[in-house]
């Protein structure tokens, strides 16, 4: 079972809670900038296990294969994580600040924050192709990747062209892009995040700013609304939603009030009634993605 390897490939501790039983997936959760409790975490039979990993942001499952990208300023760093062979990190001093991973049509792309782009990159950390946005540095704040109609897209805060020039200015700047052809595919975003698309061609995206999930269905559009959270991270069933909730208590420039969230939570929402079924709490402060690890 993948997750037992998991158990033998990172040191680990459990945290016990009533509050982690009647989840029928096993979730895995990464945690970025919380401090000694970053890292990532796995729910399983109503046990938390907490991986000694810091800062850790988007996973990836392939096969076998599991890819965990690492936030760190400098650089890009990769985990690689595959039953029977030694656990490998990927470095390119080329990347930093890497958001995301997704491996599609045999090539492995990583989102590169701190430099403005998509890559493609071999596991010796070498960059095949590179899709940049404008401006300088880490200006559009692109984050996470999907596969839509046979298309990559990512999110962003917006198309703006100085340092962290999105700073105060999120509210309704977001887009989703077509990463190869620049084609923004929608807009009015605030602070978009973990684009997702379910087999029936649904779309989610977490509107982090906006404290929701926005779902559309053709011309239905649905929003689900998570007050005092900043939602990123979602992972779909077919009758299932798994969000993640981040408090962000420690952001200055969060804006939120005192309804805000104390600490982080994972929200099950019933894909077909939009009905949240229920929440748990995570011992951290924020999430930035979940998958569902099946065996």
């Amino acid at each position: 079972m993948f997750t037992d390897f998991l158990k033998t490939a990172i040191p680990f501790q459990v945290v016990e809670s009533d509050d982690f039983g009647g989840i029928d997936d096993p979730l895995l959760i990464s945690i970025p900038n919380s401090c000694e409790n970053d890292g990532l975490v796995l729910l399983e039979n109503s046990k938390l296990h907490k991986f000694e990993l810091s800062s850790c942001s988007g996973l990836w499952r392939s096969g076998n294969r599991l890819f965990v990208s690492l936030m760190s300023p400098d650089c890009m760093q990769l985990k690689v994580y595959e039953p029977g062979r030694e656990v490998k990190t990927v470095v390119s001093c080329k990347l930093g600040d890497i958001h995301d991973v997704l491996c599609w049509e045999d090539e492995l792309y990583v989102v590169s924050t701190g430099t403005n782009e998509v890559a493609t990159v071999d596991m010796t950390g070498r960059i095949h192709k590179s899709w940049k946005l404008q401006g300088f540095g880490d200006s559009c704040h692109i984050n996470c990747l999907d596969i839509w109609d046979g298309r990559l897209v990512a999110t962003a805060f917006g198309k703006f062209t100085t340092y962290r020039g999105y700073k105060g200015k999120t509210q309704g700047a977001g887009i989703i892009l077509d990463v190869k052809t620049q084609e923004i595919l929608s807009n009015g975003y605030s602070a978009p995040h973990t684009p997702r698309r379910d087999k029936n061609g649904t779309t989610y995206v977490c509107d982090s700013r906006s404290e929701g999930v926005i779902c559309n269905n053709g011309d239905e559009r649905k929003v689900i609304s998570f007050p005092g959270s900043f939602p990123r991270g979602l992972a779909l069933t077919d009758d299932t939603m798994y969000v993640g909730l981040s408090s962000l208590r420690h952001r200055t420039d969060a804006g939120f009030g005192a309804d805000r969230i104390a600490s982080a939570q994972v929200a099950i929402v019933d894909k077909n009634t939009f009905e949240i079924r229920k929440k748990f709490l995570l011992p951290q402060a924020e999430i930035y993605d979940i998958i569902i690890v099946r065996n």
